[in-house]
């Protein structure tokens, strides 16, 4: 009530910030009311006075308003030019109205702008893309697909190049030059995707700074932020390679789960039918048990599904699912589960099999598919005295081998049994050309170039019987998330952020501002038609597109899926009505059949609209109804001849209309396909149709909808439809929604431990690629080998230490030291000296080397180094990832002994990275006759250590090699001592110096004698 109040009396903070920038709206209008004086050319010499004033020290703050200003005048100098857009003739026809000022101004000051679809977001994005371009730093702008992103560069571009500020496009296929030259212009427009994947390879993968393409990021502005922010959130950018053998067994496997899904159905099927039996005789607590297996065992059997139908089974089922989850009959359920092949949680996208399931893959050998017990095997072997050492270490090398087969090959079977139980083709999926794409849930795109990790892409090629692609290993990856966190600067539009409002304010600090409309919003939204069964859904759709398409009235029919699509398109063909059918397998001419989505009696069926980035305009004779209406430009409870518009959209619809097959997991992609009609003042219905089979009412749907339905006792073919109805569905969807993101947040949690140690590797690599001369950093590395040996193997300064100091030193280095000389020696004085040596050495070596290829060796074996270690590292953090969800098992958080765990690896990383660059440095050579003089040029008493070091070969490693270690296998050096942690702070080489000379340590007291 209080709230209610304070909102009451002081607006809500949407209204505030909306009425806070009235006063630069009309600054901006007065000061293009006084630019008309100017000519062409005065105005677009407005662009360098703009760049000169900020180069000055003025803020893009304090010219806002003239820029904007600048933009709107010259949006309106350009009214009916044609030009050529997408190779289509265009006509400009756009001039920003006061609300799309608005909309600018947030955006520029890093916030999301919530706008109705058809309120023109893309022009509003030119006013802050020129304003932030006079920077000099160039500003991104995000859209959803390629097509989207040069139909707006070319669209836009007509503007920014009157205004002097270059425009730039990246599309799929260009090569690394071409995207070069695109982020050098002042405006880049482009998919997250491309440029998260260009990141990827500038700072993972490029090898010179020549192949780097991007400059900076500086600012950017996302098109459609929560379909990218959120949605695509989900599943992490990854650049992947192929492995060297790769070691999967799905071809082998995929006949054996074939036959144990027949056999699962079989056995379900005996279950239904029981269950029907004892629910027909009124026994339902005989039933119970049969139901809980079924759902267990496939929650998508037809029978069962509509079985559910009946909203008494409905909690029925329900009843013992609360009750097996309870400790008291945690061994029941389990006695039950282990009746079956396999299990599906359905909720948690996972399967997992049965010992019954494990038995009937392999009858000869059951445990085949089961895990041994690590622990107490290995337990065992250590505590048989009658073993020698070496026999113990065969035993437990074995016990370790076969550990991995098995949990590789049961890794497999869980997969497949996903892929054939819980992934359907034309809806997870669709195969084309004998490949396997993946469909965007949210967009309902393909998404080329995607793939399901851990295996589980190769799992469905397998089902699908198309080729199965090699394995692939992760080469680099990032989250979308923390991508888009690295910019100075980031804002965002959309038609439906508000939903979402706390997770962009807790993940990226922005905060939604929902614009007003340019025009009052005149589309009125019937309430949910809900039916027990599909079909009776599916009818009443038909029916109502019938009566629609016999007035003339165009119909946009939105569904979640690719076969939900295609299964309408059918009914619609046998009723004889025509239409266009828009989803993943026609995305190449989604544009044209949306713009034609709004002519009379079409009729238009389309897998989620999320971001389609096409308006729907309305054909002659559409609005015809309405016309008095329209014209007189009343609210929707305004009246003409004594009726609002409601009455007479409810009387007579017309507009667009717009039908759901289905309720979304997501409020934002329904308020998303709604949008798509009543643009600028346009009218427009809008329905949604549910049934009790969806998924969302199947998996989260209220209990009090289902208690509705059996206390009404409805039946076939009635309907409910009230907006308490509404509500009670909405609550469903804010519960998967709020899942939803606990998984990205979780997600996220994890990822910002790869992120802080992403940024050292990309900094530590970026100096690399892009320093001409590496020398230094190269001397970097090597001294803080040195200095982290020395402490470490030097701190017990005894007799055992000294040698096993100057075995490490031979084995490493050509230097010629014995461990007279470190016996007793304190750590720091010992790292001089031995630095000094070492790098007198390699100055020895540098000048046999050739001098126009010793830079190049030398940033490849750097750059070789922090690769291969650092793919290494994300395939054991992976690994740790998967595993560490177990240790909640022995009340721990696993994110904490994540974060743990990470720590002590990415330690061991950077310094096995820094190791491998002070073995290979001197084991490589631009010439074999450069090793030659080299080796001649080593006392005689490390000419043999020399070689040995080489693995007895007598020709160098190229820069160029990249096979295994050139120093030969492991077993040809002996063993020394592990570092051990230090327990004072070491002082980097780039430190600043402890004396307080205010140097860098390694030019002060830490310069090499």
């Amino acid at each position: 009530m209080i709230g209610w109040l304070v909102r009451k009396m002081a607006g809500t903070k949407n209204a505030r910030t909306v009425k806070a920038v009235r006063s630069f709206i009309n600054r901006i209008n007065e000061l293009d009311g006084q630019y008309k004086s100017l000519s062409d050319a005065e105005l677009g010499e407005k662009t360098a006075e703009f760049r000169r004033r900020v180069s000055e020290g003025e803020t893009l703050d304090d010219i806002m308003c003239e820029a904007f200003a600048v933009v709107k005048n010259c949006s309106r100098r350009l009214l009916g030019t044609e030009y050529q857009v997408c190779g289509r003739t265009v006509k400009w026809e756009m001039v920003p109205f006061d609300v799309q000022l608005i909309g600018g101004i947030a955006l520029h000051r890093g916030g999301i702008s919530e706008m109705a679809t058809g309120e023109g977001k893309t022009l509003v994005a030119t006013m802050p893309a020129y304003l932030n371009a006079l920077s000099g730093r160039g500003v991104h702008i995000v859209t959803v697909n390629d097509y989207l992103a040069r139909r707006d560069a070319e669209w836009m571009g007509l503007l920014y190049e009157r205004l002097g500020v270059t425009v730039g496009c990246i599309q799929n296929d260009m090569d690394p030059a071409e995207r070069r030259e695109q982020y050098s212009m002042d405006i880049t427009y482009g998919t997250n995707s491309e440029f998260g994947f260009d990141y990827l390879r500038d700072n993972g993968m490029a090898t010179r700074a020549e192949d780097q393409v991007q400059r900076d990021h500086f600012y950017a502005i996302i098109d459609e932020v929560d379909s990218i922010l959120i949605d695509e959130a989900r599943t992490p950018l990854i650049i992947s390679g192929p492995v060297a053998e790769s070691s999967h067994q799905y071809k082998e496997l995929r006949p054996k789960v074939d036959a144990l899904v027949r056999k699962q159905r079989e056995l379900v099927n005996r279950y239904m039918m029981v269950a029907r039996e004892h629910l027909e005789k009124g026994e339902d607590s005989e039933a119970q048990p049969y139901l809980y297996r079924v759902h267990q065992g496939m929650p998508k059997h037809k029978q069962f599904m509509h079985m559910l139908e009946e909203p008494a089974t409905r909690r029925l089922l329900e009843r013992i699912e609360d009750t097996m989850l309870t400790d008291m009959h945690k061994d029941e359920a389990r006695a039950l589960r282990e009746e079956l092949y396999f299990v599906i949680d359905e909720k948690g996208h996972d399967a997992s099999l049965t010992e019954k399931g494990c038995e009937a893959l392999n009858p000869s050998d059951p445990e085949g598919y089961v895990l041994p017990d690590l622990v107490t095997a290995t337990a065992d072997i250590e505590a048989n005295e009658e073993l020698s050492e070496d026999e113990k270490l065969k035993r437990r090398s074995k016990i370790q081998e076969d550990f991995m087969a098995k949990s590789e090959r049961i890794q497999n079977v869980d997969q497949l049994i996903r892929a054939y139980c819980m992934y359907e083709k034309d809806v997870q999926y669709v195969v084309q050309n004998n490949r396997v794409f993946i469909v965007d849930e949210f967009t309902g795109r393909i998404l080329p170039g995607r793939r399901w990790s851990d295996g589980l892409h190769q799992a469905v090629e397998a089902k699908e019987g198309v080729e199965i692609e090699r394995e692939t290993q992760t080469l680099a990856t990032i989250t979308i998330q923390n991508y888009f966190r690295m910019y100075d600067k980031l804002a965002g539009m959309t038609g439906t952020a508000e939903t979402e409002a706390s997770e962009f304010h807790e993940t990226y600090g922005l905060d939604v501002v929902v614009m007003p409309t340019n025009r009052p919003v005149r589309r009125l939204d019937f309430d949910d038609r809900i039916y027990k069964t599909q079909r009776e859904k599916y009818r009443a759709i038909i029916e109502d597109i019938a009566d629609c398409h016999e007035r003339g009235q165009p119909v946009l029919v939105g569904t979640i899926s690719v076969e939900t699509s295609e299964l309408i398109g059918r009914m619609l063909k046998r009723a004889k009505i025509p239409h266009n059918v828009l989803n993943a397998k026609q995305h190449a001419s989604e544009a044209e059949i949306v713009a034609r989505a709004g002519e009379k009696g079409t009729v238009t069926i389309a897998t989620n609209m999320a971001g389609r980035g096409t308006d729907i305009k309305l054909g002659e004779g559409v609005v015809q109804i309405a016309r008095p209406v329209v014209e007189s430009d009343i609210p929707l409870d305004g009246k003409v001849d004594g009726k609002t518009l409601r009455d007479i959209l409810v009387e007579n619809p017309c507009g667009l209309y717009v039908i759901g097959s289905e309720r979304h997991e997501a409020r934002r992609i329904d308020r998303q396909l709604r949008g798509r009609c009543a643009r600028q003042g346009d009218p427009g219905v809008s329905r949604f149709y549910v049934s009790l089979e969806d998924d969302l009412m199947r998996l989260f749907g209220s209990d009090r909808i289902a208690g509705i339905l059996d206390r009404l006792g409805l039946e076939e073919g009635q309907v409910l439809e009230h907006r308490w109805l509404n509500r009670s569905i909405e609550t469903a969807q804010k519960r998967v929604e709020q899942q939803n993101f606990a998984i990205r947040k979780r997600t996220l949690e994890y990822d910002d431990v790869m992120n802080k140690q992403r940024k050292i590797v990309y900094g530590m690599r970026g100096e690399i690629v892009r320093n001409s001369n590496v020398r230094e950093q190269l001397y970097d590395l090597i001294w803080d080998v040195v200095n982290d040996r020395t402490a470490s193997m030097l701190a017990e300064r005894s007799e055992e230490a000294a040698k096993a100091f100057a075995d490490w030193v031979l084995l490493t280095f050509p230097v010629a030291v014995r461990q007279e000389e470190f016996r007793g020696v304190d750590p720091e004085p010992a790292a001089d000296k031995l630095f000094g040596m070492v790098k007198s050495a390699y100055e020895l070596k540098i000048r046999t080397e050739n001098p126009n290829s010793i830079n190049e060796m030398e940033r490849h074996i750097m750059l070789h180094a922090i690769d291969s270690r650092w793919q290494d590292y994300l395939r054991a953090m992976d690994g740790l990832r998967q595993g560490v969800g177990l240790r909640a098992y022995g009340q721990q958080d696993p994110l904490i002994e994540y974060k743990r765990e990470a720590f002590g690896m990415f330690e061991t990383l950077m310094a096995d990275i820094k190791e491998e660059v002070a073995s290979k440095v001197f084991r490589s050579s631009t010439s074999l006759d450069a090793f030659r003089q080299f080796v001649s040029s080593l006392p005689k008493t490390l000419v043999h250590d020399e070689v040995a070091m080489l693995g007895g070969r007598t020709s160098p490693t190229g820069p160029m090699s990249r096979g295994g270690d050139p120093g030969g296998g492991p077993e040809a050096m002996p063993r020394v001592a592990a570092p051990v942690k230090r327990e004072t702070a070491k002082v980097g080489r780039n430190d600043p110096c402890p004396c307080g000379s205010g140097r860098k340590y390694k030019k002060c007291c830490g310069a090499a004698q």
